[in-house]
């Protein structure tokens, strides 16, 4: 059975992580205020994500230069909700879209915990603003990380790094 969450004009959109770098996990939390959805991801989908925000508004505003940007719209909160969140999901796809003036956010994923095989499908539309916001975010917080070895891309630990590519 597939679950379906629709978020209409998300207050809480931002990217958290818990733990150190190298063992750090990464959640997006979605909702309003109190009514939130913690999302999951790997470093990698927020990688692509805050890429893509990037490349989807610069592609907006090429095809709508006179598209209001919601630039006075509330933005991103930093702040935890008190409440559990009402779901928790892992994404396995993320689509960018636009309706009217408001970016849609469109995820496939599958529920976390005991019914882990089951689907779901969380929609969410967001100010601009706040997309332009959530791609910075993810680009910051996947930059405080582990350097990258120039020649294989694996991350380099403090120990230091057996690197496949130096013969």
């Amino acid at each position: 059975m597939d679950k379906r969450y629709e978020l209409d004009q998300v207050k809480l959109l931002s990217v958290y992580t818990m733990g150190e770098p190298g063992k750090r996990t990464f959640f997006l939390i979605i909702g309003q205020k109190e009514d939130w959805i913690r999302v999951w991801l790997e470093k990698e989908q927020l990688e692509a994500l805050g890429l893509a925000v990037d490349q989807f508004l610069f592609t907006l505003s090429r095809e709508h230069p006179d598209l209001p940007r919601n630039e006075d719209e509330t933005s991103l909160s930093d702040h935890v909700p008190s409440r559990m969140p009402s779901a928790e999901l892992e994404i396995d796809q993320i689509v960018l879209g636009f309706e009217g003036e408001w970016a849609a956010l469109d995820f496939l994923a599958h529920v976390v915990g005991p019914q882990s095989e089951e689907t779901a499908q969380l929609t969410c539309r967001a100010a601009l603003a706040q997309l332009k916001e959530l791609g910075s975010q993810a680009k910051s917080v996947c930059a405080a990380g582990r350097p990258r070895c120039v020649l294989c891309g694996r991350p380099i630990d403090p120990e230091g790094h057996t690197c496949p590519s130096d013969n």
